[in-house]
């Protein structure tokens, strides 16, 4: 009787944790994916293949293997993050009203982040730096070194570690080596700044169909422009 109660307890935990998985709120889309691009939920090891319209939540990881290419939009703003192949990164969104404020936790690659209209904060974690964005286009590199390296294409860039606080500016590409030491600035040199490979520009429509928290199916309808 107590072995049944207890098996009882745990398909309820069980049953109500993929309740909650599946009633958050979508962070952001998947607007386009090329090759072999992984999704991981939480902490599982267990990777799905990551397609075209996948709807992206809190603490996803999403992991592009050699030739591959992944293209997510945030679904408050459109901001974008092109995620190049090699890359692996944790997006996570925190829904506040009208808006999402956003952090990439970027573990190694090459990540491109273009932000439009900007609702909440926009943040980029590494292991040596915190970017704080507004309004702007940039690359962010982390090397499996250790080594980060942003570069600035428009706007500014507040960059943060432990040893204190630079701004970047485009035109400028900004290398850390340390997380307790300040970066060095230096002028960007156009070889320097991966090609993202964009050869033309189309306008599309993706229409998404989640549910909310109150189980209520709702559809998503997002305008993009597909590089």
């Amino acid at each position: 009787m107590q072995r049944t109660n207890i098996v009882s307890k745990v398909l309820f935990l069980l049953l109500a944790l993929i309740f909650v998985a599946y009633a958050a709120n979508p962070v952001a889309i998947v607007i386009k994916s090329r090759g072999k691009v992984n999704l991981f939920r939480g902490k599982t090891l267990r990777a799905e293949t990551v397609r075209k319209g996948q709807v992206l939540y809190d603490g996803n990881k999403i992991r592009t293997t050699e030739g591959s290419f992944c293209a997510i939009k945030f679904i408050d703003d459109k901001s974008l993050l092109r995620i190049k192949e090699n890359s692996t990164c944790v997006i996570e969104g925190k829904r506040e009203k009208d808006h999402i404020n956003k952090n990439v936790i970027v573990e190694v690659g090459s990540f491109f982040a273009s932000l439009f209209k900007q609702k909440g904060r926009f943040t980029v974690t590494t292991p040596t730096s915190v970017a704080s964005v507004k309004g702007t286009k940039f690359w962010i590199i982390q090397l499996e070194s250790g080594k980060t390296v942003y570069i600035g294409i428009e706007g500014l860039i507040d960059l943060i570690n432990e040893a204190g606080r630079v701004l970047l500016r485009s035109g400028q590409t900004a290398t850390f080596t340390s997380s307790d030491k300040l970066p060095d600035i230096t002028l960007t040199n156009e070889s320097d700044i991966p090609q993202s490979g964009d050869a033309s520009e189309l306008e599309k429509t993706l229409e998404i169909e989640f549910k909310d928290n109150n189980g209520q199916t709702k559809k998503l309808r997002l305008d993009y422009i597909e590089h």
